[in-house]
């Protein structure tokens, strides 16, 4: 699977549900979720070969996502993904430890999906800092469409991680979020 996706930062919400919903977009989900991160013991942050998260929703559904790095084209952020549904989190990230890899971050966000066409939209809102709308696209053209449909174009937005995001430009501790 092939992600090409942009956030659009400090959107208002409520605004941004109410402008989905009449263009016909289904919610899909309304969630807390708690991200665990794992790369193998003794790698720096900015040495990582690929990402690997452990995700959990409220409802209980646990999914293991790997992630390559990135490739940023403007205000979009490409990369290639495999997700996997797992039965037990705890479990999973046992698994992780034995071979060989470590918890370097811990994350909890609220998070309302929609879909609409071609796109998903994720409205994401970590601790202390503004929500932002997370855009996945089919291109980086079909991206753009998207944030004008919604009449975005005038919020900043950017292709970079939540981890840069966070950091950058919020000052805040990415690797330790909580609720």
């Amino acid at each position: 699977m092939h992600e090409i996706e942009t956030k659009v930062l400090e959107v208002n919400v409520e605004e941004i549900k109410r402008t989905l919903k009449s263009l016909g977009a289904k919610e899909i989900q309304n969630t807390r979720l708690i991200v665990d991160w794992y790369c193998p013991k003794g790698i720096k942050m900015d040495e990582h070969p690929w990402y690997l998260r452990i995700r959990t929703t409220s409802d209980g559904k646990n999914e293991v996502s790997w992630k390559s790095l990135p490739k940023i084209t403007g205000n979009t952020r490409h990369s290639d993904e495999v997700n996997i549904n797992v039965s037990d989190a705890l479990l999973t990230k046992v698994l992780f430890e034995n071979i060989g890899l470590e918890n370097y971050a811990h994350q909890e966000k609220d998070r309302v999906s929609f879909v609409l066409n071609d796109w998903n939209f994720d409205l994401d809102q970590y601790p202390d800092m503004p929500a932002y709308l997370e855009i996945e696209g089919k291109s980086h053209e079909h991206v753009q469409e998207a944030i004008k449909l919604l009449n975005l174009e005038n919020l900043e937005s950017i292709g970079e991680g939540e981890r840069i995001l966070i950091e950058k430009k919020y000052k805040l501790d990415w690797y330790d979020m909580r609720f």
